[in-house]
């Protein structure tokens, strides 16, 4: 009967209260939960992580002020969870800067301002992405002049589109020529269109967002930006949304593609006027970063499509909890020179800077 009591004082204990007892009864004081998960996903050896899709939220930006965000909100993440340094970008304002007003210009020149301001106050943890008004065509040439010449950006960030066109229209070529010029990084984040918010009953981010990342690839690809700017260094995210996994359908459905009038479609590499070097060479040359898709799935698809040198970390904080990028490692158990790689040897290549630092 005393065994019996016994086990029906412990029915309700938890793993946590057994470990705690356990280490009161040895005189070893337990690290709480959330401290040992962060320790675990640290990075092993050599130095922290790089994450290229942080986002900074400004008390300016429309609908923001409720998370009480300073820099050393991402300062304190990044301790956490081991990443050394992180370039910061815009999120969850594409309406605000790509209207073509007035303030819209100005919000993109506050927003890269707010930018360089935390880099150069941390200059050995901050890089940050600048802001486009990009309707715009002569005040998004005047905004990379002084994004890159005097606020020292490390490249620019564009939403996947701007409410009514992809970065593939015409519209856009000054500024992808003027940002080849400038051996510019070019990071898209995923937005939704005007015309397909709330598809199907779905929230945006269920899958608009990584079908939007896709629109706006194919749009550049299609239309010979890719090909054209071979400068820029583009970062696509979420491991690349649905490019890896379509990139088949994508090479074998390019414009010409199926009437073939003048011979000249070759499908084996989905080359044509406008993608002189083929679809997959100019697809497998993007460097896709892995924020909130580093489950087995996603990472299955990119590794099967993409070498190791194009791989990025990031974690779309403070959007996303670190956490649901960086405890996918350990499942995925990628091999030792592919996660240095992912972690940070590839943007060292980008950014020498965060590799001198």
């Amino acid at each position: 009967m005393k065994s019996d009591m016994k086990s029906c004082q412990f029915a309700g204990t938890t793993r946590r209260d057994l470990l705690k007892t356990i280490a009161t009864a040895s005189g070893v004081t337990l690290m709480p939960l959330s401290e040992l998960m962060a320790q675990t996903n640290k990075p092993r050896n050599g130095r922290g992580r790089i994450d290229v899709h942080h986002h900074m939220l400004p008390p300016f930006q429309p609908n923001m002020t409720a998370r009480h965000y300073t820099p050393q909100t991402s300062l304190n993440e990044m301790d956490k969870f081991g990443t050394e340094s992180a370039v910061l970008s815009l999120t969850v304002a594409a309406e605000y800067l790509y209207d073509g007003t007035d303030k819209a210009i100005q919000f993109a020149r506050q927003a890269n301002e707010y930018g360089a301001k935390a880099m150069q106050m941390n200059p050995k943890r901050f890089g940050f992405f600048a802001s486009l008004p990009a309707k715009s065509v002569d005040a998004t040439l005047k905004e990379i002049e002084y994004a890159f010449d005097t606020l020292k950006c490390d490249g620019v960030s564009l939403f996947t589109n701007t409410g009514d066109k992809w970065w593939g229209d015409p519209m856009f070529l000054p500024m992808f020529d003027e940002l080849n010029r400038r051996n510019s990084a070019v990071f898209f984040h995923p937005t939704v269109a005007n015309c397909c918010h709330n598809l199907a009953g779905l929230g945006d981010g269920v899958v608009e967002f990584d079908f939007d990342t896709t629109r706006t690839i194919v749009s550049l690809l299609y239309n010979g930006v890719l090909s054209r700017c071979q400068n820029i260094r583009w970062i696509v995210n979420h491991s690349g949304a649905a490019v890896p996994t379509l990139a088949g359908r994508v090479k074998d459905r390019v414009p010409g593609a199926s009437s073939n009038p003048d011979g000249k479609f070759n499908r084996t590499e989905g080359k044509i006027d406008k993608i002189p070097n083929g679809t997959f060479y100019e697809l497998k040359r993007l460097y896709y970063e892995c924020a909130h898709a580093a489950y087995p799935m996603p990472m299955a698809a990119l590794r099967a499509f993409a070498p190791p040198e194009q791989f990025l970390f990031g974690t779309d904080f403070p959007i996303e909890p670190t956490e649901s990028t960086v405890e996918q490692f350990p499942v995925i158990k990628l091999p030792a020179a592919v996660q240095h790689a992912l972690d940070r040897g590839n943007a060292e290549r980008l950014w020498p800077k965060f590799k001198q630092s």
